[in-house]
């Protein structure tokens, strides 16, 4: 039978998984500033960068409702 997991070993993993978003966003932020630099065309690197920052907004709001979760209503599913 699988396990659950509980609150906290979620959040550790969102955490996780936000720090590693903002580590791809900060990666592509110095590439887009090289590649102006460069005079090279940006716009696949900042559409990139875009959608990089939107998964980065739903992974925070995604935390926020964890954390506002009942531990004790079982019909919420992290």
């Amino acid at each position: 039978m699988l396990k659950t997991p509980n609150k906290c070993e979620v959040l550790a993993k969102i955490d996780r998984d936000i720090a590693e978003g903002e580590r791809h966003v900060a990666e592509q932020i110095v590439l887009i500033k090289w590649m102006s630099e460069e005079c090279l065309d940006t716009t696949l690197a900042q559409n990139l960068l875009f959608n990089l920052e939107q998964i980065l907004e739903h992974w925070h709001a995604r935390r926020q409702l964890i954390l506002e979760t009942d531990p004790q209503d079982q019909t919420h599913h992290l």
